[in-house]
């Protein structure tokens, strides 16, 4: 029995700890980084049973994925192996004025050939929640048909469905990426969207039209992320807002909506009030910018 069980792509990345160009710096950190890991390691931390479904290529990087997440509490039974494919990598530049700028090598990784046929009921079954994003179906027509078939069997097994539009402009358009997503998010039982997500999938920046979706949507509870601005849901006629968690100082912005993602779905599977939920998901999020990498190592709670 999982209490969550994440859909998604893994992959390493390097990246250096001081603000200095790649074309400068000397050290790099090796580390594991994706939108659905991230989410599946920070439920884990909080105590919760968490399978993490992918795959990765019969090399180093992929062991180091699958060592990583093991080390973290993280089920990897599904954690296919593409012997034929390699496992993703990506760099992560931190600029001098602060901003951070990514170079992504994943093209017909092993997590890009993942397809329907890969998925079991049985990856399912116990489920409380099964969690995916919208970054998923942008690598492969595959991969799109995987997370709709995700869909299905969650349902099929029980399971609620959370899903995190998390639109990225270098995978896909604006166009292109609304035909795929508005289908999955109208059979999604948790919405969790960043503020500009739904600007750029739903048209809007109006908090209501956001929470209130869209006629035929299933949503149950509907989550609007604002970074600085704090954050808002919907469940049935209950609406809350709470504000952003203050943070001394952000280290590194990556990673935040995932760690939100994490304290809110913990919050929800334990049965806390709406605006509890709220924040336990800020107060995850918060922890993970005041930390290097894109989630917190348990090295860091320690």
């Amino acid at each position: 029995m999982y209490d969550v069980v994440t859909l998604g792509e893994c992959m390493a990345v390097l990246y250096p700890t001081e603000p200095v160009p790649m074309d400068r710096v000397s050290t790099l950190t090796l580390d594991i980084a994706g939108a659905e890991s991230n989410t599946a390691i920070g439920l884990s931390q909080l105590g919760h049973r968490v399978r993490f479904v992918s795959q990765v290529g019969n090399d180093s990087l992929g062991q180091r994925i699958r060592t990583t997440l093991m080390q973290e509490g993280v089920d990897t039974t599904y954690l296919l192996t593409d012997s034929d494919a390699q496992t993703g990598v990506f760099f992560r530049e931190w600029l001098p004025d602060g901003a951070r700028r990514v170079q992504y090598y994943r093209r017909a990784s092993a997590a890009s050939r993942l397809s329907p046929e890969h998925l079991k009921p049985e990856m399912f079954a116990g489920a409380h929640i099964v969690h995916m994003t919208g970054i998923t179906p942008a690598l492969s027509e595959t991969c799109a048909a995987s997370v709709a078939r995700a869909v299905e069997l969650a349902h099929e097994a029980g399971a609620l469905v959370s899903f995190d539009p998390n639109y990225r402009a270098p995978l896909w358009s604006v166009e292109a990426a609304r035909v795929a997503l508005l289908p999955l998010m109208a059979q999604a039982d948790i919405l969790l969207l960043g503020h500009e997500d739904a600007h750029a999938i739903l048209g809007t920046h109006d908090e209501e039209e956001v929470l209130a979706t869209m006629p035929g949507f299933r949503a149950q509870v509907v989550v609007l992320k604002q970074a600085e601005k704090g954050a808002c849901a919907r469940a049935g006629e209950a609406r809350v807002a709470i504000p952003a968690m203050p943070v001394p100082e952000v280290i590194d912005p990556v990673g935040a909506g995932d760690g939100f993602n994490a304290g809110f779905l913990s919050g929800w599977l334990r049965g806390y009030a709406l605006a509890d939920a709220l924040r336990l998901g800020a107060q995850v999020g918060a922890q993970i910018v005041s930390l290097a990498g894109d989630y917190a190592h348990s090295r860091d709670k320690a």
